[in-house]
């Protein structure tokens, strides 16, 4: 059984596709329901997207244009849904030496850098729209990277980009992709900036609505307004920390590795719960830590946490980094 208090989980060994001849995930990255169907994205040359059954079965495969998917948003239900999916701009080096994973101006890496770009779709996966990098709009000057993580979508359709690959700003569009603002840095008070942010979302637990971004290189949450203004910092020490799922009052956050900022450690994933007062509450994968100590993994369950959804009973479903082509795990509430 993984995680303490009343947060508890088990692996559900039955769930997912066990059919050595079905595709598999390159790198697990992020999942989205699209009605009954569980979508993943992964960067595999192959396949961006695959499609999981009730059963975890894989049912249907798609996409290869987006060499670095890396994150999805399903906003609607049935033939009226919209997926949108992000980019970052990594893509395989045909010239990769069979060795290295990050070294990251190396022409021999295994992956290399090009710019992101933003993919809205319909139900039936054909392309509404794209946004591409921002200097075409003069948002950004040429020499800025532009390599998105992840993406939100308002109520009223708004898209909150986060760049965490590229230039670390949070861009904001009208449902039509038009661009509205940048923020989240360029502040003097680094308090406000984010660094890596890794994963953005929607938190609806108070009067009005607020962003919330991970800044998962130094180890936040961070919340702003719709407008953009900084609100407030949750440091979860020794989480690389993911944005959240919520579960009524409490937020569920996959963490990508465990470690000190410079030294994050291989095969520490953790899934970290908090209360509604932003308490940690339950750690799947390691053990509760005391007030102010770090978050630290048991690297017995766990490869590299990323994605993470859940269903009406609050199972959850985690997709991780680098875990030799796994398909998402199910997580059963005990």
């Amino acid at each position: 059984m993984l995680g303490q208090n009343l947060w508890t989980f088990k692996i559900d060994e039955s769930w997912g596709e066990h059919d050595p001849t079905k595709p598999k995930p390159e790198n697990a990255h992020a999942l989205a329901f699209l009605d009954d169907r569980l979508l993943l994205v992964t960067d595999h040359t192959d396949h961006n997207v695959i499609e999981y059954n009730n059963q975890g079965k894989v049912v249907n495969t798609w996409g290869k244009q987006w060499p670095g998917a890396h994150g999805i948003k399903v906003v609607g239900k049935g033939n009226t849904s919209a997926i949108f999916i992000v980019d970052s701009g990594w893509v395989v080096n045909p010239n990769w030496d069979g060795q290295s994973y990050d070294k990251w101006d190396s022409p021999y890496n295994k992956m290399l850098r090009q710019a992101g770009s933003i993919a809205k779709l319909d139900a039936q996966g054909k392309v509404l729209f794209s946004i591409g990098h921002p200097q075409t709009i003069g948002v950004y000057s040429s020499d800025m990277p532009y390599n998105p993580t992840d993406i939100a979508v308002s109520e009223k359709g708004d898209l909150y980009i986060v760049d965490g690959y590229g230039s670390d700003f949070i861009l904001q569009h009208d449902k039509h992709g038009r661009f509205i603002r940048k923020f989240a840095n360029g502040s003097a008070n680094s308090e406000e900036n984010i660094k890596n942010g890794h994963g953005i979302t929607f938190d609806y637990r108070g009067n009005e609505p607020l962003l919330l971004v991970s800044s998962r290189a130094d180890h936040c949450l961070k919340w702003y307004t719709l407008d953009g203004e900084f609100v407030r910092t949750l440091h979860v020490p020794g989480a690389f920390i993911h944005a959240p799922i919520f579960n009524e009052h409490h937020m569920i956050a996959t963490v990508c590795w465990t470690g000190d900022p410079s030294k994050p450690e291989d095969n520490s994933g953790v899934i970290c719960i908090f209360d509604e007062n932003d308490t940690l509450v339950s750690v799947l994968g390691g053990d509760l830590p005391s007030d102010g100590q770090p978050v630290k993994s048991d690297q017995k369950h766990f490869f590299h946490c990323h994605g993470i959804e859940q269903d009406q009973q609050g199972n959850l479903y985690l997709a991780q980094w680098k875990a030799n082509g796994l398909h998402p795990l199910r997580l059963q509430r005990c």
